[in-house]
C-alpha cells in the first residue's frame, strides 16, 4: 500500500481479496434468500438480488442497472440522522425516479457503520407475490395506473436501530391476499440485508477503513476508465439510431415504440430517446431511471474485462441522456408500471442494435420478452383463490460467434419446474418442448422459444397473459433473419379451439380446460446461407427446425425420409435463392433494413396501429 497526491494506493492483491470478499458477501446473501422466501417467484424462479452501494449510494457490487437507490431514502431520512441497525424498505417507482421500476419489486436497504460513520450501504431486493391492487398478482395488462399495481410504500424506517416498526409493518401485511407468503418474504429480504451488513463490516474490520475504501473506490475508477477506453475505440463518429415496437398496451391493440439516437461528437458520447412515442395508455410504461440506459450501454463493454466489477463505473461510458417528460420511457404519474418488462427487455436489445450499426453488426441479435402467465383457480373447499404466478422461456439472439440460447427466461431467473405446479396447484402441465423454427434463421440460429401446455383441474378460474412479441418480432442482424413470433390458444385441436389475446387479462377457463403458449425466439446473424448443412441437419433431427424451413430459410435440400442431404441439390437451392432475394442489410424483422426510418415507413404502411 503507498500514497500518491494524498490518494491511498492499494496493492493488486490486497484489491482481488476484497472483491473477492464482495462477490462471495453477495453469493451468500442471495442464497439466503433463496432458502428462506416463500413465495415461489422468489423461492423457485429466483427473482431476487442483493447489491453493495458506497457511502455516496454508488454501486459496488450487483445488478442496479444505473439506478440511484439511495437517493429517494435520503430525501426523508438524512444521512446524519441514520444509525447502525437502521433498515429502510420501500418500492415506489415514482419516488425513487424508476429505481424501482415497478410495485411488486420490493427493497430493502441498510446503512453499515464502521468506527462510527457510514461507509456502504447494502441492497435486497426481490419481486413479490401479491401487494394488493386490483387482481391477485397485483400487475395485470389491464392496469391503467399506478394504483392498480397494489400497494404503495414511500421510504419508511421499517427497523429503527434493531427494532421493528410494527405498526408499519401490519399496514403493509394487510394489503395482500397472501399475507403469510409476504411476511414470509420480507423476512428473508430482511435477514440478507442484515446478513449483508455483517459481511461488509467483518471485510471493513480486516483490511481497514481506509484501505478498504481507498480500493473499492479505485474499483469504479478502473471499470470506468475500461468502459470509456473501449467505447471510444468502438463507436465512430457520427450518430446511430434504432426504433422498437411494443405489439400493444394491454387497454388498446394499437402499438407503440421508442426511438433512441447514438451520437459520438469528439470524445463525447449522447443518448437520446426524445423522439420516443407518447406514454402508453396501459401498462408497458417504462420509468427509465437517470442511469438505466447508460448502465444497458455500459454493460456491453464489461465483457472486455469480467475481473472488474459491474458497478457504477459501468455509467461512465455515456456522457449525457436525454428523455422527455410524458414519453413511453418517461411516464407521467399516475401512469400504470406493472408490465414495464415489455419495454425495457426490448430497450435493452436496442442498445444493442445501436452499437450494432456502430460495429458493422458484431453483436448479438435481438432476444425476445420473458413470458408472464397469471393462473388464477378457485379452491372449492376454502372458496379462496388460488395463484400461480408463471415465467417462461423464450428464445434469445444469436451472438456472431454462436447461436443464440434456447428456452431462457431471463439472465438472472429460472423457469418453474413442473413438479413445482402440480404439487403445489390445481394444474398439470402436459407439454414442455421446443417451439420449432422459432429461432431466427442465421450463419448462427437465434434461439428457440418453448411450447407449454397447461391444463386446469380446479372447477374455475381466470388467467392473464403477459406476451410480447406476437405482431413484432426480434430483429436479426448482419444478415441474419427476424425470430418467430408467440401466440396462445385454448383447447387446441378440438371444437372449443380459441385464440386468446396474447396480452389480455380475465380470461375464463373451467376444469379441463387446456391453455398452449407458444413462446417467441431470439433474432439470427449472419446470412442463413452462410450456415453450415451439417449444423441446419442437427437443428432437423433435434426438433428445432422443420425440413420445410431447412429448405426455405436455408436453402439445405433434406429429404424428409432418409433425413440425409442432398448436396448439390442444395447448392443449386442456396444459389436460386439468394439471386431471388438479393442483398441482405444491416437488420431484418419483417423484411431486410439498413436504418430505423427505413423499417418505420414499411411499419407505419404494412401495421397500422
Amino acid at each position: 500500500m503507498t500514497s500518491t497526491d494524498n490518494k491511498l494506493v492499494v496493492d493488486p492483491v490486497t484489491r482481488q481479496l476484497i472483491r473477492g470478499s464482495l462477490r462471495a458477501a453477495r453469493l451468500e446473501c442471495e442464497l439466503l434468500i433463496e432458502r428462506t422466501a416463500m413465495s415461489a417467484f422468489i423461492r423457485e424462479k429466483k427473482d431476487y438480488q442483493v447489491n453493495f452501494l458506497d457511502r455516496n449510494g454508488h454501486e459496488l457490487f450487483g445488478d442496479a442497472m444505473g439506478s440511484d437507490m439511495v437517493g429517494c431514502v435520503w430525501d426523508f431520512y438524512p444521512v446524519e440522522g441514520m444509525a447502525p441497525g437502521d433498515l429502510y424498505w420501500y418500492n415506489d417507482p415514482y419516488m425513487s425516479k424508476g429505481s424501482v421500476t415497478h410495485t411488486p419489486d420490493m427493497t430493502f436497504l441498510a446503512p453499515v457503520f464502521f468506527e462510527g460513520e457510514p461507509v456502504a450501504y447494502c441492497h435486497s431486493f426481490a419481486h413479490f407475490w401479491d401487494l394488493g391492487g386490483s387482481r391477485p398478482g397485483s400487475i395485470g395488462p389491464a392496469n391503467t395506473e399506478i394504483f392498480h399495481d397494489g400497494t404503495l410504500v414511500p421510504p419508511i424506517k421499517i427497523v429503527d436501530q434493531g427494532e421493528l416498526n410494527d405498526e408499519a409493518y401490519r399496514i403493509i401485511l394487510r394489503n395482500s391476499r397472501y399475507p403469510d407468503l409476504l411476511e414470509g418474504d420480507t423476512r428473508a429480504l430482511m435477514a440478507a440485508a442484515k446478513r449483508a451488513q455483517e459481511r461488509l463490516l467483518e471485510m471493513f474490520a480486516r483490511f481497514g477503513k481506509e484501505t478498504t475504501l481507498a480500493a473499492l473506490d479505485a474499483d469504479q475508477v478502473d471499470t470506468a476508465k475500461m468502459v470509456r477506453e473501449k467505447s471510444r475505440e468502438i463507436i465512430p463518429q457520427g450518430s446511430f439510431s434504432v426504433r422498437d415496437y411494443m405489439d400493444h398496451a394491454g387497454v388498446s391493440d394499437r402499438w407503440y415504440s421508442y426511438h433512441v439516437k447514438l451520437t459520438r461528437e469528439g470524445d463525447r458520447i449522447t443518448l437520446d430517446a426524445t423522439a420516443s412515442d407518447d406514454q402508453a395508455d396501459g401498462s408497458i410504461n417504462f420509468l427509465a431511471s437517470d442511469g438505466a440506459l447508460a448502465a444497458y450501454f455500459g454493460q456491453y463493454f464489461h465483457q472486455y474485462d469480467t475481473s472488474l466489477l459491474s458497478n457504477h463505473g459501468l455509467v461512465s461510458a455515456v456522457d449525457d441522456v436525454q428523455l422527455r417528460q410524458g414519453s413511453i420511457l418517461q411516464p407521467d404519474w399516475p401512469a400504470a408500471l406493472g408490465c414495464r418488462a415489455h419495454t425495457f427487455t426490448k430497450l435493452k436489445s436496442s442498445v444493442r442494435a445501436l452499437l450494432a450499426e456502430a460495429t458493422d453488426g458484431k453483436v448479438m441479435a435481438g432476444s425476445a420478452v420473458y413470458v408472464i402467465a397469471y393462473w388464477r383457480m378457485k379452491d372449492s373447499e376454502t372458496n379462496s383463490w388460488l395463484l400461480c404466478t408463471d415465467g417462461i422461456a423464450v428464445g434469445h439472439g444469436a451472438r456472431p460467434f454462436a447461436d443464440g440460447l434456447d428456452a431462457i427466461y431471463s439472465r438472472h431467473n429460472e423457469n418453474y419446474p413442473g413438479e413445482f405446479m402440480e404439487m403445489e396447484y390445481p394444474l398439470r402441465m402436459e407439454r414442455y418442448a421446443i417451439s420449432m423454427d422459432s429461432g431466427g434463421p442465421g450463419k448462427f440460429r437465434g434461439g428457440c422459444g418453448i411450447i407449454r401446455d397447461v391444463r386446469i383441474l380446479a372447477d374455475e378460474g381466470t388467467f392473464g397473459l403477459r406476451v410480447e412479441n406476437n405482431i413484432f418480432p426480434t430483429w436479426g442482424v448482419n444478415g441474419g433473419m427476424g425470430g418467430g413470433t408467440s401466440r396462445v390458444v385454448i383447447n387446441p385441436g378440438t371444437p372449443q379451439e380459441k385464440e386468446i389475446r396474447a396480452f389480455s387479462d380475465d380470461n375464463i377457463w373451467k376444469n379441463g380446460d387446456l391453455v398452449r403458449v407458444y413462446t417467441a425466439g431470439g433474432g439470427g446473424w449472419g446470412d442463413p446461407f452462410e450456415r453450415e448443412t451439417d449444423h441446419v441437419l442437427n437443428d432437423v433431427l433435434d426438433g428445432f427446425v422443420s425440413v420445410a424451413a431447412a429448405l426455405e430459410s436455408y436453402g439445405v435440400v433434406i429429404d424428409s425420409n432418409t433425413l440425409v442431404i442432398d448436396e448439390s441439390a442444395t447448392t443449386a437451392k442456396r444459389r436460386e435463392l439468394g439471386s431471388s432475394r438479393g442483398p441482405t442489410k444491416l437488420f431484418h424483422r419483417f423484411e431486410y433494413f439498413d436504418t430505423a426510418e427505413e423499417e418505420l415507413e414499411w411499419v407505419e404502411k404494412n401495421i397500422p396501429r
